[in-house]
């Protein structure tokens, strides 16, 4: 064995050639023996895996030399050309990259992302974990990280990196100290409630709410400002003020105005459904649209039904479907509806309105009607043609005893299901 080289010395002292017996620090097994194995493949040593082995190798010079080998000058030689490693790190807006379009298996023709590119640091990626917006796509090859574009996730990226020496655009560094000033000054900036005043808001804007509202905010209706905030894009709260408005209501609507997404679960073994239809009431989010499914449609209309009978009349309620008289249990569905006298036409008036989740309903899609929120009895167990129509609802509940892990992992409604 001709040993003249940084990577022979490596093998010689790790074991991988040779017979000799070194006695190698407890500390430094894993790292060495690691690289050892690398360079035992024919894979050559980086800048630094070459001058963290030359360390470690002459920290062993008095073993080798008693032994007869010259570890002083041959750590000076490679046998493998040094590795370039591109430890570049930049943050940069693009365009849908192929990358990121053939993972999707569609095309993005104008969407934009954040490039996000590092190397595997334990303190870079404990700071992008904590941004909380997870990345659309993962280019391991090339270790980029593509976010949907947004400017509340491009301001949360830079604060993350902004001290970790990233290359970063001219134009994002100039928009990132526009949010820096806005944040810093969000009574001149932010769209929000201050001193239970909306302010930074459209003149339109403020109206409607305080139509749909029907009032300007207090601390009686803040918690229901703030349960649509997202709808009305109302970005900053008096967490005092807020505080005590959330605390009035009962537990289920605190919950639900505190969530952090769009869709949640509310387990049935967990709230009855008169719990549900209370915050309903209680967060004014009606006109509901109920999704039954074939499964549980029957029973889980009656549920419904029986807690808003004494709430609203049956004239306010809508069935968009009925079953072929095939079965007895089809036959008793279909009575339910007639004998309740909630088969009426689909009206503006309408407070509750069932459809069944796996079919669209030409009636829904046709009218002008909207919901407040939509209640899907029994989670969501693969993807329906309700999916387009659901998706665009702020408040979705889904009342179950659990999510399907094919619901969970957002692709049902294209986001997130928080479980209360």
């Amino acid at each position: 064995m001709t040993v003249n080289n940084i990577e022979s010395y490596l093998e010689l002292l790790t074991g991988l050639e040779g017979n000799e017996s070194f006695t190698i620090v407890q500390s430094d097994h894993t790292i060495l023996f690691s690289i050892a194995r690398q360079v035992y493949k024919g894979i050559g040593l980086t800048d630094r895996q070459y001058d963290l082995v030359k360390l470690k190798l002459l920290s062993y010079a008095s073993q080798f030399t008693a032994l007869g080998y010259d570890v002083v000058n041959a750590v000076n030689t490679t046998r493998i050309p040094i590795r370039e490693f591109d430890r570049s790190r930049w943050i940069k807006i693009v365009t849908a990259p192929t990358t990121v379009v053939e993972s999707q298996e569609t095309s993005y023709p104008n969407a934009l992302f954040i490039a996000v590119r590092f190397t595997f640091q334990k303190k870079l990626i404990s700071a992008l974990e904590q941004i909380n917006d997870k990345p659309e796509h993962y280019d391991k090859l090339n270790k980029i990280q593509y976010f949907n574009y947004s400017d509340q996730t491009l301001y949360k990226i830079m604060t993350a990196f902004k001290d970790s020496n990233f290359e970063v655009e001219d134009s994002i560094k100039e928009r990132y100290n526009v949010f820096e000033m806005m944040n810093n000054n969000k009574n001149d900036y932010i769209p929000g409630i201050y001193g239970l005043k909306l302010k930074n808001l459209h003149n339109k804007a403020i109206d409607y709410m305080i139509t749909d509202i029907g009032d300007t905010p207090n601390t009686d209706n803040l918690a229901l400002y703030k349960d649509k905030s997202n709808l009305y894009n109302i970005q900053h709260f008096d967490e005092e003020d807020l505080n005590l408005s959330v605390s009035k209501l009962t537990t289920l609507s605190q919950k639900i105005v505190r969530r952090k997404t769009s869709s949640v679960l509310v387990n049935s073994n967990e709230y009855v459904f008169d719990r549900v239809a209370e915050t309903i009431l209680e967060l004014n989010r009606y006109p509901i649209l109920v999704c039954l499914n074939d499964r549980t449609d029957f029973a889980s209309m009656q549920t419904v039904y029986y807690s808003f009978r004494n709430i609203f009349n049956n004239e306010d309620m809508c069935v968009l479907y009925r079953k072929d008289n095939s079965s007895p249990e089809n036959i008793e569905f279909n009575d339910f509806i007639k004998d309740n006298n909630i088969n009426n036409s689909l009206a503006q008036s309408s407070k509750i309105v069932y459809t069944n989740v796996n079919k669209m309903s030409k009636t829904l899609l046709k009218s002008n009607w909207k919901p407040s929120a939509v209640i899907l009895m029994d989670s969501v167990r693969q993807s329906t043609p309700m999916n387009a129509y659901i998706q665009d609802i702020d408040l979705v509940i889904h009342y179950d005893t659990d999510i399907s892990p094919w619901a969970r992992s957002g692709l049902a409604l294209g986001n997130n299901i928080e479980i209360l």
